[in-house]
């Protein structure tokens, strides 16, 4: 396959990432994040702490989401951060795994990576305004005693007002946003901490019983748990997509992802073990059931921390993903598939602005609705381009066979193959039993991922043919 503007250099050629497409971040903004703030934006888009699972235990039985919190990060979570660990080594640039895709695989299907990125940008971070909204009248009374008039317009106000507050935080660059993310992250697990030692020493239930809802089969909640789990496990992508604004790229992304993955995959099953051993009552279980389980084990203060933590997750999950989010839509603003406008930096911070203030404005307006039911349509979207970062590994391997230094998959052309196949058979079957489950999902997921290639070959009849070459 060739890459936009015609071949990809042979091996043994430039590095990649300097016949990249498009332009480059300017060098004055660049080497703004080390290890530290980097751990920290990859754990808040790949997790941001267990807050929020707490409905699928009664809907899909304790033992089996249990098994979905394991297995998931090997059928899924961790191939895709072994994948966006290599090809960062190897091409450290701004908008990441879209711009992998243009030089790897072609212009074709750079374009199909940028635009199911953006389509699953605006499916998923949407609903962290809304939930913040939700949760502010329950925060208020609990600990200023204040009461909150709950109405459709307030809920909106409030969800503008925490879009506004944290797009300004991400106007002022990747330190800024970092330091919050490492902050946040703290905030957040520390009380989980607490839970988990706590629950030790009250164990009463076996947390595998039941393994699956009672009356069903043992797999019949397969398809929405196993979308649920690999949307758990998803997010590892993204933190290429802010590359040139990172110290020493190539050696910090991978590293990076080395430390946050254990920490994910502890972070969701810890305590859920931990709440279904020492507190039962799973058929219960519902949203904010970790504060009530804090409250049986460690008393109102553990309860009100989880619950100011599970504000701190999806503030600091919207936050990192406006930021990585806004890179990428910066390099297809750079490389013209995007209006031009939308590639201006600030010209004190070195940030996409105009991007930032159109997904505020985006966002702004989705906070009316309720995006619950979006989760199955989202997983369309995203497993899609995860695959096709997948697929850049395995021809980026033949286009640049040697390239001393960088990291490397481990296990050879098998392991490159089997670390292609077992999530994309992971994402297939979770296409084909949520498309039986709803009608709607298949529906508009489809639409999802078919609009792109309609868009491009529109978008290529349109366009004019290149001048001969002189």
């Amino acid at each position: 396959m060739s890459g936009p503007g015609g071949d990809a250099p042979p091996s043994g050629a430039a590095p990649p990432s300097e016949g990249a497409p498009g332009v480059r971040f300017d060098g004055r903004f660049q080497a703004r994040a080390g290890l530290l703030a980097v751990v920290g934006i990859i754990y808040a888009a790949a997790c941001g702490g267990p807050y929020g699972n707490e409905d699928y235990v009664a809907s899909t039985g304790p033992g089996l989401m249990i098994l979905l919190l394991f297995a998931a990060p090997w059928l899924y979570g961790v191939p895709v951060a072994f994948a966006t660990a290599e090809l960062s080594s190897l091409m450290p640039i701004e908008g990441g795994y879209y711009r992998w895709s243009r030089v790897i695989l072609g212009e074709f299907w750079g374009f199909q990576s940028g635009a199911l990125s953006l389509t699953s940008s605006f499916l998923d971070n949407a609903l962290y305004p809304v939930l913040f909204a939700k949760s502010l009248p329950i925060i208020l009374h609990a600990v200023f005693g204040i009461t909150f008039l709950d109405t459709g317009l307030s809920r909106w106000l409030a969800a503008v007002g925490f879009i506004a507050f944290l797009t300004y935080l991400n106007l002022r660059g990747i330190r800024i946003v970092g330091g919050a993310a490492v902050a946040l992250n703290v905030f957040l697990i520390a009380p989980l901490v607490w839970l988990v030692v706590a629950a030790a020493f009250n164990i009463r239930h076996n947390p595998f019983v039941p393994f699956a809802l009672p009356g069903t089969q043992p797999l019949e909640g397969l398809g929405a748990g196993l979308a649920l789990a690999i949307w758990f496990y998803s997010g590892y992508t993204e933190i290429s997509a802010a590359a040139e604004e990172i110290k020493n790229p190539s050696r910090t992304i991978p590293l990076g992802l080395l430390i946050a993955s254990p920490l994910v995959v502890l972070s969701y099953a810890l305590p859920t073990i931990a709440g279904l051993a020492a507190y039962g009552q799973w058929e219960t279980w519902a949203s904010g059931q970790f504060a009530i389980i804090g409250g049986a084990l460690g008393g109102p203060v553990l309860q009100l921390w989880l619950s100011l933590s599970s504000v701190a997750s999806f503030t600091v999950i919207f936050m990192s993903y406006l930021l990585l989010w806004s890179r990428l839509g910066w390099a297809f603003a750079a490389d013209g598939k995007l209006p031009k406008l939308f590639s201006r930096l600030h010209p004190q911070f070195g940030t996409p602005y105009r991007i930032l203030v159109l997904y505020a404005v985006a966002y702004s307006a989705l906070a009316a609705v309720s995006f619950e039911r979006l989760l199955e349509m989202n997983v369309w979207a995203f497993g899609a381009y995860d695959v096709l970062l997948l697929a850049t590994v395995i021809v980026g391997r033949r286009k640049f066979p040697d390239r001393p230094g960088c990291f490397r998959l481990p296990g050879g052309t098998v392991g490159v193959w089997i670390n292609f196949l077992v999530p994309t058979a992971t994402w297939l079957v979770v296409l084909v039993t949520t498309a039986k489950d709803d009608v709607l999902v298949a529906t508009i997921g489809g639409a999802a991922l078919l609009l792109p290639s309609l868009i491009y070959l529109f978008m290529k009849r349109g366009r004019p043919p290149a001048a001969p070459a002189p």
